[in-house]
């Protein structure tokens, strides 16, 4: 018996005594109950293929390196691996996953951004000045392993550069398989 079960069951039941054969049957049960709920929880956790979309709704200013855009309105998030409150998106399932990050330009402007996979650079994009606004999409299959995170953020040192919100600006990913 593992020691995470053998303290889960002396906190669940501190107060029982009970010396009838009845009584630790009727224990015994209880705890083989509780196994099975782990084991259902276990499988229905590892079942969740990661799924993401989240839109940015205010105008982002990307200033410096490192940067990191917050895409905000999350859409969908299944598995709950998306972080708003960061833009990182953190793998809870090994394997091959597709990531897009469509960026629109602020009103004529550009901006250089680059998708991380962890620390690195693994794909860059760039949205150049057109007349009015113009846009740019990435798109990337990544092998990942538990705990990878992955980004979309700036690749410029120089300038300051606004992202256009309103949710013309997306990111998102999706768990292919192993």
């Amino acid at each position: 018996m593992s020691p995470m079960i053998v303290i889960f069951m002396v906190m669940s039941f501190p107060l029982i005594s009970c010396s009838s054969q009845s009584c630790v049957m009727d224990i015994l049960d209880q705890f083989d109950k509780m196994k099975v709920d782990v084991a259902k929880s276990k499988a229905a956790s590892a079942s969740v293929k990661p799924a993401f979309f989240a839109a940015l709704t205010p105008h982002f200013t990307l200033t410096g390196l490192n940067s990191v855009l917050k895409f905000d309105d999350v859409r969908v998030n299944r598995g709950g691996a998306y972080d708003p409150s960061t833009g990182v998106f953190t793998a809870t399932v090994q394997g091959l996953y597709h990531f897009s990050c469509m960026i629109l330009a602020n009103h004529g402007a550009v901006v250089h951004y680059q998708l991380n996979k962890n620390d690195q650079p693994y794909i860059l994009g760039y949205s150049h000045k057109g007349a009015a606004a113009d846009s740019s999409t990435i798109s990337a299959v990544i092998e990942l392993t538990i705990g990878d995170r992955v980004f979309v953020k700036h690749r410029h040192t120089a300038a300051s550069e606004v992202v256009f919100g309103y949710a013309h600006t997306s990111f998102s990913g999706y768990f292919i398989r192993e």
